[in-house]
């Protein structure tokens, strides 16, 4: 899951959760979150009803989760009945449009970044049909599928859709269960002026056409394919051609967590328990490699410092010791007497020191 494109995925690309962040961190949203009627009813009654000051953003999940199964929900939000007058829907609504947000904002920017390599991957067949020149089968020789059927989540779709244009989404919608979006591809075979590249497409959303909603489709059901083709490849593409580096400078904190992201990556592929098993042995054995070495070289600085300091002591020693015994036993001035007159010594090599 962790390297998934079904999904708005900033652990595979940073860049994704950079936008998600930027979109609640907007004016636009403070606006909304901090002064909407919406917002400040569902604030009002989360806090009146239930004691909660914040609405927390698992809400959506749990009362969804509770109402399916038939359990009991909490009395302040067990009314709804499906016309959307209850407390119910007003927590589910705001719920919705809060977790939505970040799709649309930006011209979806957070979308169209994220759901970029698997526009690649859908619309890779499709070039293959209607732009064959530039878009040659397969390797293997294969011709494009008929019908190529991509199974993912509803955080999938409602990313999908807010990349097709303003209209297409109203980003208000949760997508319900089993919901499904399809790409028809038409091969118009006379000369319709409408169709200029002889190929026209219908999207269609659990059973509506949307195809009059994606900007330059005129109000029928059918539109020139060239129109998807400029809309979604301006932005399909792998994660590791774009650039999904931060614009952030990473603190220390956000670090440790992308470290232990990349460690729980590892682990979750195939062979990563034996890869990490692996590094920490190496990185063991380097380390005690490392460490005798240095322990080594600073064990001989001491050592031969120790030996050094010992001869300077024993020569202050033995100096001091010639001292006490000249001034105990020798008369000095009797030394000078013999230095001045050269007895016994040879003229070049009289030194006082020499006769200390």
């Amino acid at each position: 899951y962790t390297v998934d494109v079904l999904t708005l995925n900033g652990k595979v690309c940073p860049r994704v959760e950079e936008l998600r962040n930027e979109a609640y961190e907007s004016d636009e949203y403070k606006s909304w979150v901090q002064s909407s009627i919406e917002a400040k009813t569902t604030k009002s009654l989360m806090k009146d009803e239930m004691g909660i000051d914040e609405v927390p953003e698992v809400i959506l999940d749990c009362m969804m989760t509770t109402i399916c199964t038939d359990r009991n929900l909490p009395d302040a939000l067990n009314d709804y009945d499906g016309t959307g007058g209850g407390n119910f829907e007003v927590v589910a609504d705001f719920a919705v449009n809060n977790f939505t947000f970040p799709y649309k904002y930006n011209g979806g920017a957070y979308s169209k970044l994220g759901m970029g390599p698997l526009w690649l991957e859908i619309m890779s067949n499709i070039l293959q049909i209607v732009d064959a020149n530039h878009h040659p089968t397969s390797s293997s020789g294969m011709p494009p599928p008929k019908l190529a059927l991509f199974s993912g989540h509803d955080t999938t779709l409602m990313p999908i859709l807010a990349t097709l244009g303003e209209q297409v989404w109203s980003g208000k919608q949760w997508s319900p269960y089993a919901s499904m979006l399809q790409i028809e591809i038409h091969e118009v075979l006379d000369n319709d002026q409408r169709y200029p590249s002889g190929y026209a497409f219908r999207l269609i959303y659990n059973g509506n056409v949307l195809t009059s909603k994606m900007d330059e489709c005129s109000a029928a059901e059918l539109c020139d394919v060239q129109v998807l083709v400029k809309q979604v490849m301006s932005f399909a593409s792998e994660y590791e051609d774009v650039n999904c580096a931060t614009k952030v400078q990473p603190t220390g904190e956000s670090k440790m967590g992308e470290m232990k992201d990349v460690t729980v990556n590892l682990l979750s592929t195939p062979g990563g328990a034996l890869t990490m098993l692996a590094l920490v042995v190496f990185s063991m054995a380097l380390g005690s490699v490392a460490t005798y070495f240095i322990m080594r070289r600073r064990l001989r600085r001491e050592y031969k410092y120790a030996d050094t300091l010992t001869l300077a002591e024993l020569s202050m020693s033995a100096l001091d010791d010639d001292e006490n015994d000249i001034s105990g036993d020798v008369d000095r001035s009797r030394i000078e007497s013999a230095v001045s007159s050269g007895i016994g010594l040879d003229e070049n090599t009289i030194d006082e020191n020499s006769l200390i």
